[in-house]
């Protein structure tokens, strides 16, 4: 897959992290958003938001989330702008940190509250996605930038 092709779909999958984050804490003020993905006994939103297992060293989950996504994001367009190197690898450790905290999010959900947010698990989706993207990125060619024009003031 082309650079560009990659490049434009990073910040849409991000985005939709970030939205799933933003409604996992629309559903933790508004009860009545909880009943959206709560469509079973096992697949409930409402019981693993009423569980007590939702806060990480005393931080809300989604907050977590939300400050993650809105960070790749941030880094995503540094990538974009200044091309890769530090930027590509910040994005690409932050996901993979984000990974982390799914994979123990995920496994708190399954066997400590023994109920699954289908919300929550759009997060980790997307997390995985961007970590996947990112990691192509890493080995897609470098997109051709421009040769400078003679006399622009950018040739050395």
């Amino acid at each position: 897959m082309r650079s560009e092709s990659l490049h434009a779909i990073l910040p849409v999958l991000i985005l939709v992290g970030l939205g799933l984050a933003i409604f996992a804490a629309a559903e933790s003020v508004d009860p009545a958003l909880r009943g959206f993905c709560s469509v079973s006994p096992f697949f409930s939103c409402a019981k693993v938001d009423r569980s007590g297992h939702t806060t990480t060293f005393g931080v809300p989950d989604w907050s977590i989330g939300i400050a993650g996504f809105v960070l790749l994001f941030a880094l995503d367009v540094l990538v974009y702008r200044a091309g890769r190197g530090r930027w590509l690898d910040a994005l690409t450790l932050v996901s993979g940190v984000g990974l982390a905290f799914s994979f123990y999010w995920a496994s708190v959900e399954l066997f400590v509250i023994r109920a699954f947010c289908l919300v929550c698990f759009g997060t980790y989706l997307a997390n995985v996605a961007v970590l996947t993207v990112a990691l192509l990125l890493r080995r897609a060619p470098a997109p051709e930038r421009p040769a400078a024009a003679p006399g622009d003031g950018t040739a050395a």
